[in-house]
């Protein structure tokens, strides 16, 4: 009921945002069908179980900052561009996973779906004017500001195999291989620009961006199941990532911007990830868990890909500008309950 609890208050201080009734009614059917699982759960201690799977379905309250960094192409590694995305995210999953045994493999995946929520994420497009001073140095000097409400969904997938080593009394050590795959859909929402010191808004509060990316991310990690008392256990893990980003932008005011897409951004880089759970044994078959999670991307290279139409300056064409930086910080606060069947 602790859980159940959690998902009520947070749903209901978040229960104005744009999409956010489905993802809590969803979340706490599931919760409302496994809570009361507790009642039964006594019942079915003394009894052997029959698989070692786990069910552990859970919702997280996430904050992630993503942002890009275009260079300019007359001034080489100087900065031109900067768009920035500060999303607080509602996100409910489900995890299946082989209890982990001492010298066996086990195996895991899970599917997570977030929404952003409107009014309390934002998203920032910062532009830079650089030209050469009497003596040859090169003047930046920032022109615009641009700032957005954000909104949108994130649909992430993993799926892990790995093998556990016994440690000193009931410690496990186990070793992953695992593969994760995101599909991030950011939606601006208004375009209330500082420009030349005067405020003024494009979009009047419609649409006026769209970025969506796709990030696939091969990684390998390591984790310890710590058992502190009979009740208590406490599992660190810590991954290592490559991954592969692939995003497309969709510049709705942009007369001299093709639409399908405006520009596409490609890069690879690296990230390392830590989580850490902590379980209460609520009987045999029933935990109650809470896990930590803090995950940071960042790219090594990349370049980004301007599709312009027949109004641009010199004309229909495709622009390619070198990223300076492509990067994505998320971290995660989630309960849930974890059951085993």
């Amino acid at each position: 009921m602790i859980t159940y609890t959690l998902f009520n208050i947070l749903c209901n201080q978040l229960v104005n945002n744009m999409g956010i009734k489905k993802v809590c009614q969803v979340t706490l059917v599931l919760t409302s069908l496994l809570t009361v699982t507790t009642s039964l759960a006594d019942s079915y201690s003394k009894e052997e179980k029959t698989t070692n799977f786990i069910v552990t379905p859970s919702i997280a309250y996430r904050y992630d900052v993503f942002k890009w960094v275009l260079g300019d192409n007359y001034f080489p590694g100087k900065k031109a561009s900067e768009l920035i995305w500060k999303n607080r995210i509602l996100q409910p999953s489900i995890k299946i996973e082989l209890e982990p045994k001492a010298n066996q493999f086990t195996f895991l995946g899970q599917v997570k779906y977030g929404h952003i929520l409107k009014n309390q994420s934002k998203s920032w497009d910062h532009d830079w004017d650089l030209k050469r001073d009497g003596t040859g140095n090169v003047i930046s000097k920032l022109t615009s500001t641009t700032k957005s409400q954000a909104t949108g969904n994130i649909l992430d997938l993993s799926g892990a195999v790995g093998y556990s080593l016994g440690l000193f009394k009931e410690s496990l050590l186990t070793f992953y291989i695992g593969y994760d795959y995101s599909d991030y859909r950011n939606k601006n929402y208004g375009d209330r620009q500082l420009a030349y010191e005067t405020n003024f808004s494009f979009s009047s509060g419609g649409l006026g961006q769209k970025y969506y990316f796709k990030t696939h991310s091969p990684w390998i990690g390591l984790s310890v199941n710590a058992p502190l008392t009979d009740k208590f256990t406490i599992i660190p893990t810590i991954k290592f990532y490559s991954f592969k980003h692939i995003g497309k932008g969709y510049w709705i005011h942009r007369p001299d911007f093709e639409q399908d897409p405006s520009l596409k951004n490609t890069a690879k880089g690296q990230g390392l990830g830590f989580d850490l759970d902590f379980i209460y044994k609520y009987s045999n078959n029933l935990d109650l868990t809470l896990n930590l999670e803090n995950k940071s991307f960042k790219m090594k290279k990349g370049k980004q890909e301007m599709f312009l139409n027949s109004r641009a300056i010199g004309g229909a064409g495709v622009e390619t500008i070198k990223l300076l930086d492509l990067s994505l910080r998320s971290s995660a606060i989630s309960a849930g309950l974890k059951y085993k069947l």
